[in-house]
């Protein structure tokens, strides 16, 4: 039985001293580093693109935010300040550079009247993974087929022997997708006729997708002929419609398409517009007259 004892003794602290031994779960397993959310360049070269919609006046501002993240294994444990700055152009040159063709639209750096981020300093509380900080941008002013960006690094972090900034990536170059209360994807279902002397072929029906793009706060434009929406369409055969307070609408060309007449009515209970407009091609007019049903998202 002493013999016993003494095993059962010996065991005990064999088993007290393992469970003092340090898990290494419980210690970082990788680097603590900081970063903006987006930057990273195998996806899209660090460009993140917002939806922002157009602004109503020149003054007015749209709101959008900037993140930062913390990697590692565990999450930090005390309070950490990441200070932000301007990146100036170069991503925005190499973006170009290795992704925008002759003839392509190139992206700009937008102007930094129609910014602002008025609270440099991103707080990233302990336990957290990440913080952000609010963006404005004013919208109003932009050009529907341009391309325009902003770019953000981190310039400091208040406790760097703690944590690093990520020294890959290291640049987050946001741009902006521009819509408004009528963009989107609908159906069209109508008519092209001849308007005078129409005989029995010269009456062409659809039922087809367009694309509505924003204009500006109250404007969208589609392709006359095409379900896309690009610029080379819209130089082309574009039609733009403008949305009146009262949903009355006005229709003109955005391109080359003659365009002589046209109007209707936009139903904002279910998203349809009602419109017609006369168009010439080669010396004879034909109007189109249907209606346009927003597709469900």
């Amino acid at each position: 039985m002493k013999f016993i004892s003494t095993m059962l003794v010996a065991l005990m602290a064999i088993l007290t001293g393992c469970s003092k031994e340090k898990n290494p779960l419980d210690e970082e397993q990788f680097m603590k580093q900081a970063y903006l959310v987006g930057s990273n360049k195998s996806n899209n070269e660090g460009l993140s693109t917002i939806k922002l919609a157009y602004g109503k006046s020149a003054d007015e501002e749209q709101l959008s935010y900037i993140s930062v993240a913390t990697g590692g294994s565990k999450n930090i444990d005390r309070n950490i300040t990441a200070t932000l700055a301007d990146a100036g152009n170069a991503s925005i040159i190499r973006y170009n550079f290795l992704y925008r063709f002759n003839g392509d639209i190139k992206y700009q750096m937008l102007a930094s009247s129609l910014y602002r981020i008025p609270e440099k300093n991103v707080q990233i509380k302990s336990g957290d993974t990440y913080g952000t900080v609010p963006f404005y941008i004013k919208t109003a002013g932009l050009h529907c087929d341009s391309l325009y960006a902003v770019t953000v690094k981190i310039a400091s972090l208040s406790d760097p022997g703690y944590i690093s900034i990520r020294q890959v990536d290291t640049v987050l170059m946001v741009s902006f997708a521009l819509t408004n209360d009528y963009s989107g994807n609908y159906q069209a279902q109508g008519k092209y006729y001849k308007l005078l002397n129409a005989g029995p072929l010269d009456t062409t029906s659809i039922a087809l997708p367009r694309t509505l793009k924003a204009v500006n706060y109250q404007t969208i434009r589609f392709s006359h002929l095409s379900a896309g929406e690009t610029v080379a369409t819209a130089n082309e055969s574009g039609v733009k419609v403008r949305i009146a307070d009262d949903n009355s609408l006005t229709i003109t060309p955005w391109g080359s398409l003659v365009i002589t007449a046209g109007g209707g009515t936009y139903k904002p209970a279910t998203k349809v517009f009602e419109l017609w407009y006369n168009y010439t091609v080669s010396g004879v007019t034909y109007q189109f007259k249907g209606k346009f049903t927003r597709s469900q998202a």
